[in-house]
């Protein structure tokens, strides 16, 4: 399969049509679209060429989408807008007390529809059967969706300030908070372009990072989320931030992107490949 990731790159670059317009103004607890579209575009390649074919088939359900990176939107475009996924509204993160430093699904995930339930749904739903129908496909647009989520660290973080929405901060000059300089504001400074951003993050990822990142437990990616939160997130100090913040924190970002990339493609290997 990776073999022939080069030339799979090369269609992609040519062929993607008009993505979902991104918002002005990103929604609270939304990791920012080209996030999303970097995550599945590296478990894209990552996956096998079957797998490849039975997403293609799942989407052809409704034929909303014609590419699997796009349909990773879908989650943030159906929120708040259709009220049958209305429980879904809390299902793209999870909130933990000042102070913790474990998951505990008992605690976190009593009073909402947590990220790593909504996780956990998706991926029995589409284990349940092979039908082509319209639950195993939402089943797959939430599961690459929140796969994600899980995967950025303000995702999984205090209750107190809705993750970081609450928390404001000037990045680089621009009045936000500091949930949205995760989501977006420090991907953005980049400058990269997401589609050369996301295969250079791929190309990076070693066969030993891939045993390292192996994993079947959403509960441990949100404690994983939740170290980078406790450990160095909010050390935004007068709430000034700026080259200092970003040179201390980009490459956990791109670390958090390749393993939710990964993993992703892993799951969808076990559930849908032959």
């Amino acid at each position: 399969m990776r073999s022939s990731i080069l030339l799979l790159l090369a269609l992609l670059t040519t062929s993607i049509t008009a993505q979902a317009s991104t918002p002005e103004t990103p929604d609270i607890m939304r990791w920012g679209w080209d996030a999303h579209k970097m995550v599945c575009a590296i478990a894209w390649w990552e996956m096998e060429d079957t797998t490849q074919d039975k997403v293609m088939e799942l989407l052809a359900v409704d034929g909303r989408y014609d590419r699997f990176l796009e349909s990773c939107l879908w989650a943030d475009e159906v929120r708040g807008r259709d009220a049958q996924y209305d429980r879904w509204t809390t299902a793209h993160y999870v909130n933990l007390p000042r102070g913790a430093t474990e998951f505990d699904i008992e605690r976190d995930c009593a009073n909402t529809f947590c990220v790593v339930e909504s996780i956990l749904e998706s991926r029995d739903v589409l284990a349940a059967s092979d039908d082509l129908n319209r639950e195993r496909l939402d089943a797959l647009r939430f599961l690459s969706h929140m796969m994600s989520d899980i995967h950025q660290p303000l995702h999984a973080g205090y209750a107190d300030d809705r993750g970081g929405n609450d928390t404001p901060i000037t990045l680089f000059g621009n009045d936000t908070n500091l949930h949205s300089a995760w989501d977006w504001g420090l991907i953005d400074h980049t400058g990269k372009a997401w589609l050369d951003y996301a295969s250079e993050l791929y190309f990076d990822i070693s066969d030993s990072d891939r045993a390292a990142w192996a994993s079947d437990d959403p509960g441990s990616w949100s404690v994983e989320s939740l170290e980078i939160v406790y450990s160095s997130a909010y050390d935004i100090g007068n709430g000034i931030v700026g080259q200092a913040y970003y040179d201390r924190h980009i490459m956990l970002i791109e670390t958090r992107l390749q393993q939710a990339g990964i993993r992703l493609a892993d799951w969808l290997d076990e559930l849908l490949g032959d």
